[in-house]
């Protein structure tokens, strides 16, 4: 029994390590998975030392032990004199609050100046950088809190600049990275921050803290409604329907294209349902290199300049000056590079297509060759098949007139081929044994279109023995036995 017991007992403690062990693993695993991103920013400039102590215990209870969670990734920047981050990294386990704690504990209001640009910039640079480390699942949560305009060190690159002209920065001015900001300006004489909150799109998620006395309720209360962190909308801008001039580049096939082409032309396809897209190239270039790789041709691609503006769900063509340094002869490969930057985050599209580099003349002949060959390819069946249906066999069949009871029987009719007519047994056109002789005549094919009568009996005919031309459907008139007359003519049979 004791042995079964020492069993049970290892076997028991062995499955509780596994458990442990993959327990850990798991939570470990959940601890980097990257989640949202969290920004403070907050003005460290000796004017707000007397409220700083309370503004620091808010964070750390609405923001920091209320709002993170682990797989967050945290930044506390302090800005006056300049902006530069006291915390910043992902949280990988609940105890990484207490270090968040302790560091917003130990800052200290004493700076002289409140370099907004600066801190704004520091921010945006932190968000672009995270998005692109796949920190892009939610829109960034992001606290701004000042008590001041705006003052500059002569050292920081914002120095003398006022609002307008900070903004002027392409990546201040790019309002589609300020989602999720929260501006709070403390104090009564603020007016460079509400400016900045307009600017940015942000102007209804400013909170002004006039009266002091409030500022700890009002600032608790305000964060504590600040709504969770929105997921950001999963799509893609895709470039499309490449053309070199007006001759459409498809990759994996072998493009003929116009040797001197100096413009290329793409779609922009926006394919996020909501969000509009904000979109300027940074970079671009191209090469042409033949299939025998002994030649590359350098390509300066002039692309659209400014901010380009396209809608959700929508395309918007563009165009790019194309110069080569000298003409794209022959076979080879075309590779195109685009950095762009969309909405705040850089991206490089690289296409390469097979290209045949001709000069526009050649491009033109092959063209309308093949449509030429084609047009006389059918014109020379039509006259062959006109000429050689002259020379097929032809049905004709010999009407009595005016007796439309007897049947007609129809002849195919080659050339040279001759069918009598008349009264014998078996004859392929037949007339009245009582009035005419066995065979009264003949009818032969001359060629095409010529026809003949061949008399077999004269006393049938005015004109005796004579032969004589017959034009099919033409009526010929034939003596009887009995001196009376009867007229017969042949005829194309019915199809």
């Amino acid at each position: 029994m004791n042995k079964t017991i020492k069993k049970l007992f290892a076997f028991f403690t062995i499955a509780l390590i596994t458990f442990n062990v993959i327990f850990a693993q798991n939570t470990n695993s959940n601890a980097t998975g990257k989640g949202k991103i969290v920004i403070v920013v907050l003005d460290v400039s000796g004017s707000i030392k007397k409220q700083f102590p309370d503004i620091t215990k808010i964070i750390d209870r609405a923001i920091n032990k209320n709002r993170l969670n682990v797989g967050d990734y945290f930044v506390l920047i302090p800005f006056g004199d300049s902006a530069l981050p006291m915390y910043s990294g992902q949280l990988m386990r609940e105890e990484d609050k207490t270090s968040i704690s302790n560091t917003l504990k130990a800052m200290k209001a004493d700076n002289d100046f409140t370099d907004i640009g600066t801190a704004i910039k520091t921010a945006l640079n932190y968000i672009v950088d995270l998005k692109s480390d796949d920190y892009n699942l939610y829109e960034p949560l992001v606290l701004f809190i000042t008590d001041g305009d705006i003052t500059t060190p002569t050292t920081s690159k914002f120095h003398g600049q006022n609002v307008d002209q900070i903004f002027n920065d392409p990546l201040i001015g790019n309002k589609y990275l300020y989602d999720g900001w929260y501006y709070v300006g403390i104090g009564k004489n603020l007016h460079d921050l509400p400016l900045i909150a307009e600017k940015s799109g942000r102007e209804d998620y400013l909170l002004r803290i006039e009266d002091l006395d409030q500022l700890e309720f009002m600032l608790d209360d305000w964060i504590s409604k600040i709504p969770e962190s929105q997921p950001i909308e999963q799509g893609e801008v895709l470039f499309t329907n490449y053309k070199l001039k007006s001759y459409k580049l498809k990759q994996g096939k072998n493009v003929k294209v116009v040797s001197s082409a100096d413009e290329i032309t793409f779609d922009i396809l926006n394919t996020y349902k909501r969000t509009p897209v904000n979109l300027e190239f940074k970079a671009a270039k191209a090469t042409f290199q033949t299939e025998d790789k002994s030649t590359t041709v350098p390509i300066k691609i002039s692309p659209e300049t400014g901010v380009i503006q396209v809608p959700a769900m929508q395309t918007k063509p563009t165009s790019c000056g194309f110069a080569p340094n000298s003409e794209l002869k022959g076979k080879g490969i075309l590779k195109i590079h685009f950095l762009v930057n969309i909405n705040g985050l850089d991206k490089q599209y690289d296409e390469a297509f097979d290209i045949n580099g001709k000069t526009a003349s050649e491009l033109s002949f092959e063209k309308i060759f093949w449509p030429l060959m084609i047009l006389l390819i059918i014109i020379v069946l039509i006259v062959a098949f006109t000429i050689i249906k002259k020379f097929m066999p032809v049905k004709i069949v010999m009407e009595v007139i005016g007796n439309r009871t007897e049947k007609q029987c129809s002849v195919s009719m080659k050339m040279k081929k001759r069918v009598d007519f008349g009264s014998k047994p078996g004859c392929p056109f037949k007339l009245d044994q009582e009035l005419f002789s066995p065979v009264v005549g003949q009818i032969q094919r001359l060629n095409a279109n010529k026809w003949q009568i061949i008399p077999r009996d004269a006393n049938a005919f005015d004109d005796g023995n004579s032969k004589f031309d017959y034009t099919l459907g033409s009526i010929l008139k034939l003596k009887t036995k009995d001196e009376s007359s009867v007229s017969i003519k042949f005829k194309k049979a019915k199809k």
